[in-house]
This record gives C-alpha cells, structure tokens and sequence, in this order.
C-alpha cells in the first residue's frame, strides 16, 4: 500500500493552531492606554463637595473588597484550568504527529499494520466469495435433488393410482365371482333343501306320522299355554325323527303350529311342545280393584296406584303373569305392572304415575 506524507497536514495543523493560540492570547490581553489630555489642569476641584471621611479611610467597604476578591479568585481559577487543559490537549496534539513526522519506524509500523489489516481484508474476501460459491454449488445441487424427489413422487403417484384402479377392477370382478358362487351356493342349498323336506314329507306321509296324545299343560304366560304331543308312526331305526318333529304342524283350536321344541324321547318317541296363545280363557289374566294409594312423598310429583291380579291358575308363575299382563287407566297404557308382591289376599302390582298435585 502506497504511503501518505502527512507533513505537510502537520505543519499546516502547527502553524493553524499557533495562529490560534496567538489570536487567543491576543484576545485575552489588556488594550492600549488611553491618551493623555492636557485639560487636567484645567480641571476645577471647587466642585467636588468635601468629603467626611479622613484620608487614612479606605476607599472601598470591607465588605465590597470581599465579594471582590472572591470573585477575583473564583476567576482566576478558572483561567488557570482553561488555560491548562488548552495546554495539555496542545501538546498531545504536537507529540503525537510531531512523532508521526519525526520517527520513520513509527511510519513504517503503520504501513505494515495496514498492510496486515490489507492481506486480511482481501483474504477474508476470498474466503467469503468461495462461501458464496459453495453454497450456490450446494443451492444447485439441492435444487437438482428437489426436482428428482418431485419427478420420483410424480412417477409414484402414478403408478399408485394404476394400482388403485387396478384394484378396484379386481375388487369388483373378485366381488361379482363371489356373489355369483354364493348365488349358485344358496340356489343348491334351497334346491337341496327342497328336495328333502320332498322327501321327508313323502316319508311322513308314507309313514303316516301324525300327533297324538295331545295334552293341554299349564299356563306359561298371559293368555298362553303350553301343548305336548307325542310324533307316532316313526320307525325306531329313523335317523331324522326330530327334523321331522320340527316340520310337522299341530292343528289347535283351528289354527296350525309348528312345535316350539322337539325331543327325542329314546323310547317314548319324538316328543313335541307348542305355546298357543290363541282361544285360552283360562290363561287370561287381568287386572281388577283399582286402588289409589296417595302420592309417594309431598312434592315428589309422583302418585302410587295398586291392582289386584285376578283369573291367575293356581299352576300359573304369578311373576311371568304380572310382567305379560296389560293394563289401562288414566289414560295411560302399561305392558305389565312395574311392581309386584304376593300376599294372603293375592297377587298384587304396583305403579308409579305422574301427577302434578303431589
């Protein structure tokens, strides 16, 4: 790096800052006296009215040669320190570029610290610009990279939704075997099926297999009894006695049943029971003797109402009866009773209505 001659800036700086200095001092010094005049003499001291004091008083108070010094000095001092920081920042001006004009190896310092500074800056550049060329090598390489990932996931996407509709295709053909085979499964199975009974019904009525000793069993439910019978004319060596049980009906007070269960008794033949709730009067339960019983507690809103069960067979299970029996009053339609107890008196069921006067 070239040097600078800077003698010349100092030595204009010198002789600036004399100037001041002379200026300065020039300014603070006192002017010239003024000039003399003759008229003196001619001055009539007649005028001036004689004075009391004597000639040893002091012309000035005490107490105004006091304030007076006082401020003499606080001026003074401050000159003093306006003088010397002037003094002090003078100096260090001329030591300093004094020693810069004065000493070669100060100068030559300075050059080679610049030069130092120089060879850093440039190479903290060059290392900066190979930065930069590294990462717009990385920014292109990245760029690349993100393209293939896109053309790749473009690519899988495709070949997905050919997966997928693909898919579907085998989903609908593999749909459409299934349905037809089990299509074909249920047509043989009916088709079957309808070929055994064929041939069971043939069998039954070759056989001659009818119901008999057809007996009237208890009350199950309300209006429900209960029926057995015995399935005669089936060869003990039959080996579908109870699937003909099963398709076999029982003609009831006109109406036709199939069995609700069916056994195989070993030697007392196939066994069948049915549950008719047709024509069963005496199975009818209902419900008589109205009672009220009052609200259930003051301001619970809720009233206890009591029936009697009436018309319940001594063979009868009094719980299946009030649980199946209906019941209507006060315009509200029950399946059963909510409660039930039995007594002496009989058996009884127990409602809770709503009722706005308790």
């Amino acid at each position: 790096m070239p040097f600078t001659d800077f003698s010349g800036v100092l030595k204009t700086n010198r002789r600036t800052i004399s100037q001041g200095a002379v200026s300065a001092a020039g300014s603070a010094s006192i002017g010239p006296a003024p000039p003399y005049s003759s008229n003196i003499s001619n001055y009539s001291y007649s005028a001036v009215p004689p004075s009391s004091d004597t000639e040893t008083a002091p012309l000035i108070p005490k107490k105004n040669q006091r304030e007076l010094g006082g401020k003499k000095q606080l001026s003074l001092s401050v000159t003093f320190v306006v003088l010397c920081s002037f003094a002090v920042c003078l100096v260090a001006i001329l030591v300093t570029y004094g020693k810069d004009r004065r000493s070669p190896d100060a100068r030559e310092h300075i050059l080679k610290k610049w030069e130092l500074e120089w060879s850093e800056h440039d190479e903290r550049a060059r290392m900066y610009k190979e930065e930069e060329e590294r990462w717009a090598e990385r920014r292109i390489e990245q760029d690349e990279l993100i393209r293939d990932w896109d053309r790749e996931r473009e690519a899988y996407d495709r070949e997905d939704r050919k997966r997928e509709a693909r898919w579907k295709r085998e989903q609908i053909a593999h749909d459409k075997l299934l349905r037809e085979e089990l299509e074909r499964h249920r047509e043989a199975h009916d088709r079957e099926k309808k070929e055994r009974e064929e041939q069971e019904e043939e069998e039954r009525r070759r056989l001659k297999m009818v119901w008999v000793d057809v007996e009237p069993q208890g009350c199950t439910t309300y209006a429900t009894r209960e029926y057995t019978a015995t399935l005669a004319n089936v060869p003990s060596n039959y080996p579908r006695g109870v699937e003909a049980c099963k398709v076999t009906p029982l003609i009831v007070h006109g109406l036709s049943y199939l069995p609700h269960t069916c056994k195989d008794d070993g030697p007392g033949g196939i066994i069948g029971s049915w549950r008719v709730n047709h024509g069963q009067p005496d199975c009818t339960t209902f419900w008589a003797d109205y009672k009220d019983k009052g609200c259930t507690s003051v301001g619970s809103g809720r009233r206890h109402i009591e029936h009697r069960l009436a018309n319940l067979s001594p063979d009868g299970d009094w719980r299946e009866f009030v649980a199946t029996t209906p019941v209507r009053f006060n315009g509200l339609q029950f399946v059963g009773a909510e409660e039930a107890f039995k007594s002496y008196w009989g058996v009884f069921g127990l409602w809770e209505i709503d009722d706005a006067e308790c």
